[in-house]
Formats: structure tokens, C-alpha cells, sequence
């Protein structure tokens, strides 16, 4: 049997998935021919929209065109091209119009979702209202996590929402990792990875930054620079974090002394430990391993 041209569902909002991340409200699939009527398929009304008017959701649609090519519209970004392997991010509240152009046809696939846990997520990634638009090299496992979106849906069982969510989580990482594919943080990412792993190896004795760019080869200028871009935190930054991370959690679960404790992180003194600890997370070992103690009891 042919695969179908058009295909679409659309779900309501139910209290039992309110507390779900990346809640589907609609996906599916267009295969428009050259000269085909646009919108074609099923579709309620508000989401029904014309290239002259448009539309305006409170979710996000993330969209990939995977053949053809098209246009998008909206007031912040203006006209852009969609041409194969793009990837659209429409945003809430953004009055827009997409669709594939009249000579070439598209083959296109979408799904919506809440904004509540996606947006942060692209504005974090450089995806802004201006710039909603990436042409990728190639994308095939983004059509492949699609198809398996498509072939959930198909699913008449108890959970089949819930699993959406978790294919859509899928998606919508995958797709923003493309994004970010030539930023700094992705052209250095293997670097930085071999840092971090070399840092978090052995906190009781950590290395100097020195030490750690000469393995990798670089200045320890040069690594402070790339893992900066890459976390958000220099080298330092990052080793006390991973430090104090450790402590919070020997403070929890183990019954060492705190001068155990410090030593086991790699602290100077039970002085310097103390001190470094209440500045960053707010109180005393003591007194956030009291605190732990009383939650467990609770």
C-alpha cells in the first residue's frame, strides 16, 4: 500500500499530561507535487492559515523540509528561503506563513509541541525569532526519529502520548545539536571533552591548568579560551564546581569527616574547604550535611 500524502494528528490538552515535558499538540507530514494546492490534508481550523494572512500559535512547530524547497514568512525574520534539509523553529505568538514553492513542490514533516520546555531550550541554542531558519548538510536521522514519531502515533494504547513526549525530546535535542553543529563549543567539543574527563579524573589531586593544556597540546591561554566557549566556565570555574559537586554529595551519602571530605576534593585545608563551600553553596558543610540528614528522616 502507497504511503499517503498527507498525514496529520492533532491532540487536546488533558490534565493527566500537563506535568509531561514536550507535549505533543500535532505532527505529521505534507508530499506536495509541483502546482499542488496548499493546505491540503486534514487540519482544524486554527491551524488553517493562507500566505497572505498567515497564522499565529502559542506553540512551537518545528519543521524540516526533506526535499523541495519553500518559503517562511513572519515579521521578525522577513521572507526566507527553506530550501532541502532545513530545519524551521516557529515561535509562540509570531504571526507566520510557510509553505513550499508552487514550481518544485516539498516534502516536509512537523510536530508541535508546548513551549514551556522547548523554548529555553532554543534560546539557549541561538534560536531567535530574527533567525528561526538552519540549512543542514544532510539531516537523515532526523527523518528517521520522525518516522518513528509517525509510527507512535499510529499506536490506539494507554501511553502512547507519554511516549511521543519522549520521541519528541529526542527530536527536538537532535535537531538543535545540528544547529549548533559549527558553533565554537561543537568545532572544539572533542578537546574539551578529553579536558573535562582529564579534570573530573581524580579531584583529590587536581592538575593545574598548565598541566591540562599541555596534554592537550594547547597553551593553557588557548584552553581557557575553547572551554570557556564550550561550557560557559573556565577551567578553574569548572574543576571547583565538579569539586564541591563531589562534597555535596560525600556530605549526603557517606558518614566521612569533614576533614575527610576535604581532603578527598582536593582542598589545601578544612578552612579553605569550608569557605569555598558556604561561598558557592550558600552554608557551611556542616550545616548543609545536617539539613540532608533531615530530609532523609522526614
Amino acid at each position: 500500500m502507497p504511503k499517503p500524502k498527507f498525514f496529520s494528528k492533532y491532540y487536546q490538552d488533558t490534565p493527566i499530561l500537563r506535568e509531561w515535558p514536550f507535549r505533543v499538540r500535532s505532527l505529521g507530514y505534507n508530499r506536495y507535487d509541483p502546482h499542488t494546492k496548499v493546505p491540503s490534508g486534514m487540519h482544524p481550523d486554527d491551524h488553517l492559515f493562507s500566505w497572505e494572512h498567515g497564522r499565529v500559535l502559542p506553540t512551537i512547530t518545528l519543521v524540516h523540509v526533506a526535499g523541495g524547497k519553500g518559503h517562511f514568512r513572519s515579521e521578525p525574520s522577513g521572507t526566507l528561503a527553506m530550501p532541502r534539509n532545513s530545519i524551521l523553529f516557529v515561535h509562540p505568538g509570531v504571526r507566520h506563513a510557510y509553505g513550499p514553492n508552487k514550481k518544485t513542490g516539498w516534502d516536509d514533516q512537523w510536530v508541535e509541541m508546548d513551549a514551556v520546555r522547548a523554548l529555553p531550550l532554543m534560546q539557549q541554542s541561538g534560536v531567535t525569532p530574527e533567525n528561526p531558519i538552519k540549512v543542514l548538510s544532510a539531516a537523515p536521522q532526523l527523518s528517521l526519529m520522525f518516522q518513528e514519531l509517525f509510527d507512535l502515533s499510529q499506536a490506539e494504547e494507554f501511553g502512547t502520548e507519554q511516549k511521543l513526549a519522549a520521541c519528541t525530546y529526542r527530536i527536538i535535542t537532535h535537531a538543535l545539536t545540528l544547529w549548533q553543529s559549527h558553533a565554537p563549543l561543537a568545532k572544539n567539543f572533542a578537546v574539551v571533552e578529553r579536558m573535562r574527563q582529564y579534570m573530573l579524573s581524580d579531584l583529590a589531586h587536581t592538575p593545574s591548568i598548565a598541566t591540562a593544556a599541555s596534554k592537550a597540546g594547547l597553551s593553557a591561554s588557548r584552553l581557557r579560551v575553547i572551554f570557556k566557549e564550550a561550557t560557559g566556565l573556565s577551567p578553574k570555574q569548572f574543576q571547583l564546581e565538579a569539586r564541591i559537586d563531589r562534597a555535596e554529595r560525600l556530605l549526603t551519602d557517606s558518614t566521612l569527616s569533614i576533614g575527610h571530605i576535604s581532603d578527598q576534593t582536593g582542598f589545601e585545608s578544612v578552612y579553605h574547604f569550608s569557605r569555598q563551600f558556604k561561598r558557592m553553596r550558600g552554608v557551611s558543610p556542616l550545616h548543609y550535611r545536617t539539613s540532608q540528614s533531615s530530609l532523609k528522616t522526614e
